[in-house]
C-alpha cells in the first residue's frame, strides 16, 4: 500500500520533471536527470498551498501557460514554493552533463537582436498576463 502511493507521488514528480525540462531546455528528460528530481521533491516535502497546488495545476496544460504563470511568480511572489520546484530542476539540468550545452554561450550574428527585441518584448507580455492569471487563481483560492 504504502509502496502504491509512494509510486504515484513519483508519477507526479517525474510528469513535473518531464514538463519543467520541456519549459526549460526544450529537450526531453533523461532518466537519470528525472530519478534525481523525484529524490529532491520527496526530500524537500514541500507543502503547497492550494492557491500554489492551483498555479501548478495551470502551469501543466502548457509551455505557454508555465511561462505565463512563472513570469507572474517572479513579480508577485518569488519565493514560492511552485518556483522552488522549478528552480530545483533548473539546478539539476545545469549540473548534468547531459544537458551543458543549454548553457554555454554561443556566438550569434547581428540579427539575432531581433530575436532579442522579440523575446523581450515577449517576456513583457506574459508577464503582464501572469500577474492577471497569479492574482484571478489567488483570489479564486482565498
Amino acid at each position: 500500500m504504502i509502496t502504491d502511493s509512494l509510486n504515484d507521488i513519483e508519477g507526479v514528480y517525474s510528469r513535473e520533471a518531464e514538463l519543467f525540462t520541456a519549459y526549460l531546455v526544450s529537450s526531453p528528460l533523461n532518466e537519470r536527470e528525472k530519478k534525481l528530481y523525484n529524490k529532491a521533491m520527496i526530500h524537500f516535502d514541500l507543502k503547497l498551498s492550494n492557491f500554489e497546488k492551483e498555479l501548478l495545476k495551470k502551469m501543466m496544460k502548457s509551455n505557454i501557460n508555465m511561462a505565463t504563470v512563472d513570469a507572474g511568480l517572479a513579480i508577485l511572489k518569488p519565493s514560492s514554493l511552485v518556483r522552488r520546484k522549478l528552480f530545483t530542476m533548473l539546478a539539476i539540468l545545469e549540473a548534468s552533463p547531459n544537458y551543458t550545452s543549454h548553457f554555454f554561450s554561443k556566438e550569434y550574428s547581428w540579427s539575432y537582436y531581433f530575436k532579442l527585441l522579440y523575446v523581450g518584448v515577449r517576456a513583457v507580455c506574459r508577464t503582464i498576463a501572469g500577474v492577471f492569471i497569479v492574482k484571478k487563481i489567488e483570489r479564486k483560492c482565498i
